[in-house]
């Protein structure tokens, strides 16, 4: 069993996600409890303290993004018919 992670681990983990979604935009759970080895309901909790900050905003089940800017442009890539 891994060893609970200290106080500064979290904050360096929450800033961590912030900075990533920061560069590209979007990011989802799974990649992020991957990314940093946890597990998925532990990659939530940490989820919801940077969106309890209101740096970030969650779409959906779309993910985590950056602005209403990046969640248009998602959209309009997701639901475009180009051929």
């Amino acid at each position: 069993m891994p060893r609970p992670k200290t106080q500064s681990e979290r904050a360096q983990i929450i800033s961590r996600i912030t900075e990533l979604v920061k560069e590209r935009g979007r990011i989802t759970t799974k990649e992020v409890a991957s990314m940093f080895d946890l597990h998925r309901t532990t990659a939530e909790k940490y989820i919801r303290i940077v969106l309890a900050r209101g740096e970030l905003i969650r779409y959906g089940r779309c993910g985590i993004f950056r602005d209403q800017r990046t969640i248009i442009d998602f959209d309009l890539k997701r639901f475009s018919h180009t051929r």
